[in-house]
């Protein structure tokens, strides 16, 4: 289950979160800045972002419990959101899910000195951009899929491994800014939208059987125990006609 619930988090999350292409807003933000400067903002985001998806693993499953909210229900939902992120995708459009009005404009507006490149590294880079709504939801289905303990390490590992794969790339954005061009990254950004969709499908597919299972478990006892009542209220009416009968 450990192996199962790593892979499965980990792959999810790299066509999500996309960390090749990312690497390209990266490299826009940070600019021609120092190697040094780079390494500490890729380190300094990879934490942030972990911090983020590793509290919604363990956390994830309470909010639903508190909320009322069953697995299936929510893988449902999980399914759908990433869904229209793929489609978007696929259209080469941008990942709405990780951004937010007000971070689009304080991305827009930064400014390429150090100082206030740092400051944003948080808001909006790491969270809602990478850290955002659809990472948060892929991440608490998968957990709410393999809830024992080796299930959530086996998730929190393959959280882990892609955003250090993340901010590795991050780390390296000086080297892989020559090879991660513009049409190089439309080309990423459609692969990753159509794994996406397959995610999103056997998210929904999945929450639908259980939701279909959960259903049976309590309609078909319950249509039998009306057909044995029902049967046993003919077997009472007809007894004593019979009885009737004989004795005539």
């Amino acid at each position: 289950m450990l192996t199962i619930a790593f892979l499965k988090s980990f792959l999810a999350l790299f066509a999500m979160m996309n960390p090749i292409g990312n690497t390209g807003i990266f490299i826009a933000v940070t600019g021609d800045l120092p190697a040094s400067f780079k390494l500490r903002a890729a380190i300094k985001m990879t934490v942030c972002i972990s911090l983020i998806l590793v509290a919604s693993i363990w956390s994830g499953t309470l909010i639903l419990d508190a909320f009322g909210i069953s697995l299936a229900a929510f893988q449902l939902a999980g399914g759908l959101i990433v869904l229209g992120i793929g489609f978007k995708m696929i259209g080469g459009g941008e990942n709405s899910a990780h951004q937010t009005e007000e971070g689009k404009k304080q991305l827009e507006n930064l400014n390429q000195k150090e100082e206030e490149v740092n400051s944003k590294l948080i808001v909006p880079l790491s969270m809602p951009m990478m850290g955002g709504p659809g990472s948060i939801a892929t991440v608490v289905t998968v957990a709410a899929a393999y809830p024992t303990i080796p299930g959530l390490v086996g998730t929190t590992l393959g959280t882990v491994a892609l955003t250090v794969l993340m901010g590795t790339c991050f780390a390296a954005s000086g080297l892989l800014r020559r090879f991660i061009t513009p049409h190089a990254q439309q080309i990423i950004l459609r692969f990753m939208g159509m794994i996406l969709i397959a995610i999103a499908a056997d998210m929904m597919l999945t929450g639908f059987k259980q939701s279909l299972a959960s259903g049976m478990k309590v309609e078909v006892p319950t249509i039998v125990d009306e057909i044995d009542e029902a049967q046993a209220a003919r077997a009472g009416a007809t007894g004593p006609a019979d009885a009737a009968s004989a004795s005539k």
